[in-house]
Parts: C-alpha cells; sequence; structure tokens
C-alpha cells in the first residue's frame, strides 16, 4: 500500500497535546447557532466521557465534525481526508484543532494506526465518517470498513449519530443532529483477527443505526 504524501509529511508528532481543541471547541460553540438552526435529539444517550467511544456519523458536509464538538460537549478528534490538508492553512487549523488526515482511496495504515493510538491515549473519543466521503445527495450510503476494523482493533463501543437537513447547507439552514443509543463493541460480533463476514455484518449494523436516526429527519 502506498501512503500519500500528505500522510507521510503530517506531523503526527505535534497534534498531541491538543492545544487548540478548547479554544476551537469555544468558538464552534458559538458560532453554529448562529449560522444555523440546530435543533439537536438524543442528547441522553451521551456518555460522560468520549473515552473509549467511537462516534460514527453520516456524511453531508466538510464542517460536520463542528456540530459534534459543538452539541456533544464530549472532545473528539476526527479524521480529515487527505486533499484538506494541502491549504497549509486549513492544515495548520485541522492539525491543533484535533484533526488528522486518512486517504480514503487506499488503507492508509499510518493514519489507522493514529487512530489507535487515540483510543488508546484515552483523552477524546474518535470521531469517523464511514461511508468514506459526503453524500452526494444526502442519502446515507455504505460503510467502508475502516470503522470495524478501528473497532476490533480498540475494542471501542460505537456512537451512531446522525445528521439531516434539507437541500444546500447555508445560513440559517435547519440541521437536526441526533445521538443514538450506544452499541457496546460485543454486540458487533467481530472476532480477534479479520474476517471480512464479520466485517460486513458490523458496517452493515452501524450504518443501520445510524440509518435509522437519520431517517426521524426533523423529527
Amino acid at each position: 500500500m502506498s501512503e500519500t504524501p500528505e500522510s507521510q509529511a503530517f506531523p503526527w508528532e505535534r497534534i498531541k497535546p491538543y492545544r487548540f481543541y478548547g479554544v476551537a471547541a469555544a468558538l464552534v460553540r458559538v458560532i453554529a447557532p448562529i449560522l444555523f438552526s440546530v435543533k439537536v435529539k438524543g442528547r441522553e444517550n451521551l456518555p460522560k466521557s468520549s473515552h473509549g467511544l467511537i462516534l460514527a456519523s453520516n456524511h453531508l458536509h466538510s464542517i460536520d465534525p463542528a456540530f459534534f464538538v459543538a452539541y456533544s460537549h464530549r472532545k473528539w478528534r476526527f479524521m480529515a481526508k487527505t486533499e484538506l490538508f494541502r491549504n497549509k492553512f486549513v492544515a495548520f487549523i485541522l492539525r491543533n484543532a484535533n484533526g488528522f488526515p486518512v486517504n480514503r482511496d487506499a488503507i492508509d495504515r499510518k493514519a489507522l494506526r493514529f487512530a489507535v493510538e487515540v483510543m488508546q491515549d484515552g483523552r477524546c473519543g474518535l470521531g469517523i465518517f464511514p461511508e468514506g466521503q459526503r453524500s452526494p445527495d444526502g442519502l446515507p450510503r455504505e460503510a467502508k470498513a475502516g470503522i470495524a476494523m478501528l473497532a476490533r482493533e480498540t475494542k471501542a463501543d460505537i456512537l451512531p449519530c446522525s445528521l439531516y437537513h434539507e437541500g444546500k447547507l447555508g445560513f440559517r439552514t435547519r440541521v437536526t443532529v441526533r445521538f443514538g443509543k450506544v452499541i457496546p463493541f460485543g454486540e458487533l460480533g467481530l472476532g480477534d483477527t479479520p474476517n471480512k463476514r464479520e466485517t460486513r455484518a458490523a458496517c452493515e449494523k452501524i450504518m443501520g443505526a445510524i440509518t435509522e436516526l437519520w431517517e426521524k429527519k426533523d423529527a
């Protein structure tokens, strides 16, 4: 497997202090309700800590992580596509606000190793969009294998979530952020060794939970 230049050049060792996360989180908590009309559902399903937890959601827009940072009031570190790190300013912001790059077109082992380290470190949970890319029509898609691989490696529970809005995301768009009930790792049916059937079944279970939340739309 070949790794992208962004993945190779990324200063992995420099993001561990979580330097700007508190500032970034405070900013999005102020800005998000100004820019959008946000409805939050299922907040009672949030565990007290994000430690040992993978947040998994459908993917509509590049700013999706901000909604979960703003309205979960938990610490997360999100995977972001390598393309975003080609802009030095954007890369600086992402790197210091808990983002890290992942190559969507290959098995990015460096990103996967770092994701495992995030979970083992215990200072925050891991945020993933299992589909691997934004949905062009807003409909949930199939999950890629990465979510099951990470769950198997870390024995992490899954927090299924969904984002819903109609039409293009713009000023004062009505956005519904929904948190589902945690799926314990033991219910994913993943053994200690990789197994394609188990992986596919776990992915379907996770995306099934996300889709069920999304289908509630703004109710």
